[in-house]
């Protein structure tokens, strides 16, 4: 799909707790004294939550560089967040609200994004990169029997 002038665009922002509060949470390595650590590691607990009923799987996805960035669909969970966790490069993650506003948020790597129960989001855009691929992580089984997808206008990512 190539864009055209006046089509809508898509602003990305940095990940960060106060940008992306109404759609979850951010999970990213604190700069507070770690709970345990020697010579030979440092951990840090409880650095955000993922409430999962019925078990949880982890899967990969893969996504490839598109010269418009567009996205034209979105999916929610009902019963379920969803974990994100870059693996190679930085992603940018496309969300929207009730009222069909899309945001999008660069997610680094060493970040994690919680996407909410019920909160409309699309598959990421690599960022900087042609290929990324991302840690997906949410309630055993929802591929099956807990997605709802929708096509919406395309929007245009830059792809940062």
């Amino acid at each position: 799909m190539k864009r055209r002038d006046g089509d809508q665009s898509v602003d990305v922002k940095p990940l960060s707790s106060e940008h992306f509060a109404r759609f979850g949470r951010v999970a990213v390595r604190p700069d507070t004294e770690p709970l345990a650590s020697d010579h030979t590691f440092a951990f840090w607990s409880d650095v955000t939550h993922l409430e999962l009923h019925g078990g949880a799987e982890i899967g990969y996805c893969t996504v490839f560089a598109q010269d418009a960035g567009v996205v034209d669909w979105m999916e929610r969970h009902e019963r379920t967040p969803e974990l994100l966790i870059p693996i190679d490069a930085p992603i940018v993650l496309p969300v929207m609200t009730e009222q069909y506003e899309v945001t999008a948020f660069r997610i680094e790597i060493g970040q994690a994004a919680v996407i909410r129960k019920g909160v409309w989001h699309s598959a990421c855009l690599p960022a900087g990169a042609d290929e990324a691929t991302y840690f997906v992580v949410f309630r055993r089984g929802t591929p099956g029997d807990d997605v709802a997808k929708i096509g919406i206008e395309p929007r245009y990512v830059e792809r940062l």
